[in-house]
């Protein structure tokens, strides 16, 4: 299934996810592409803000997967495989880039990558669903880190679009033709290794714990101390030696 990617790119715009949420429910078709020079109001998870200077990349594509509201979750993972993959392309050394559960991709321990996603569902099926992508590119907050400072080679804004696009194609193909196993697979080998020790948020709460693995529906499986496993399906984590 090739996917014909249609780009919308604007000067400023408060945010490509509220822009393709509405062209969404206004029937537009999968493919869609609307992608910023500069957000205003740029957003994360947990409502959290975007920084969104010039000179990174901002995003949100338009997929209608026509999959069960519990698969929703596992295009994040196809979107983390499109991100890694078009970093590859770039990154001197490899080793620095881990995808951290469950849609951020780090460069030396800092974010330098972000995921978003939003659905609209209709009786349990997701009538379309928006991924919101921010890449820093040229620059970052204090706390992240831009792909610039690991690569020697030019970073022209719309060749890094156009590679993960290719590259988001090629994995939504795989997970339309072969489900999420492949795709989980392939994620693992790209993540925290098991062992991990893991510092989880969970409201208020921080807990303390070991990477495990992720199961058939991406939920991450964390191990104690003792043995337990334990099914984290939403928080924030933290790798303790990031």
């Amino acid at each position: 299934m090739t996917i014909n990617w249609q780009v919308e790119t604007y000067d400023s715009l408060p945010s490509t996810q509220d822009a393709a949420k509405e062209k969404a429910q206004a029937g537009a078709e999968q493919g869609l592409v609307v992608q910023a020079l500069e957000q205003t109001g740029g957003k994360g998870r947990h409502g959290r803000e975007w920084v969104s200077p010039k000179g990174n990349l901002y995003l949100s594509i338009l997929l209608r997967p026509e999959c069960q509201a519990q698969q929703a979750g596992q295009l994040s993972f196809v979107a983390a495989l499109a991100l890694s993959a078009v970093l590859d392309e770039y990154l001197d050394d490899k080793s620095q880039k881990i995808l951290k559960w469950p849609n951020d991709v780090l460069l030396a321990g800092k974010k330098c990558a972000g995921i978003l996603l939003e659905t609209e569902l209709s009786e349990n099926k997701v009538e379309w669903l928006v991924i919101g992508i921010g890449l820093n590119v040229v620059s970052a907050p204090d706390i992240g880190t831009a792909l610039q400072d690991y690569t020697d080679k030019p970073l022209i804004l719309d060749e890094i679009r156009d590679a993960l696009l290719d590259h988001l194609g090629s994995y939504y193909a795989l997970w339309r033709s072969k489900g999420f196993s492949e795709i989980r697979s392939l994620w693992l080998e790209r993540a925290h290794k098991p062992g991990t020790e893991l510092q989880i948020k969970l409201g208020e709460r921080l807990n303390q714990s070991y990477f495990h693995d992720i199961d058939e529906n991406g939920n991450l499986l964390l191990r104690s101390d003792s043995g337990e496993i334990q099914v984290i399906t939403a928080g924030d984590v933290y790798a303790l030696s990031d």
